[in-house]
């Protein structure tokens, strides 16, 4: 198989992958989110009690925008704000109750994705695995900046 089947065969089956895990990320659509807010509130898990700067940096957008969504999630309480207790002049956000679902259904999507890879894949399948997605990351990243 020659280079460019090789990479269409794999975008193929990265699509049929992609369209299998949907069904399991079922779950979200009840939460009536955006894709990009979406985004926001799993940054707002991954980095636990962020502060909107810090969201900004990490998600490449404007203080503006991630101040719009977090006015968004924190009136249909997906999120709160809470002073730091360290410094009261900074504000730090948390999760509210909505937002504690979905960090609930989050950690199990995220269980299933891994006893996926976990059981299908090798030591060196993984090893591999793991670094053509870091390459294939560096490339996005590196266009991004271009």
């Amino acid at each position: 198989m020659k280079t460019n089947e090789k990479a269409a065969y794999l975008q193929h089956l990265y699509e049929e992958l992609w369209m299998n895990l949907a069904d399991e990320e079922d779950r979200f659509k009840q939460y009536g989110l955006s894709s990009t807010v979406e985004v926001l509130l799993m940054a707002v898990i991954r980095m636990g009690n962020p502060t909107s700067s810090q969201l900004a940096e990490k998600l490449s957008i404007t203080k503006s925008a991630v101040s719009q969504m977090i006015s968004k999630l924190e009136e249909d309480e997906f999120i709160v704000k809470h002073a730091d207790p360290d410094d009261k002049r900074v504000q730090r956000i948390g999760l509210g109750h909505k937002g504690k679902a979905y960090a609930k259904d989050l950690e199990q999507y995220d269980n299933y994705v891994y006893h996926l890879f976990a059981n299908s894949l090798s030591d060196e399948e993984l090893t591999h695995t793991t670094q053509s997605f870091e390459k294939i990351l560096r490339n996005i990243h590196q266009r991004a900046d271009a």
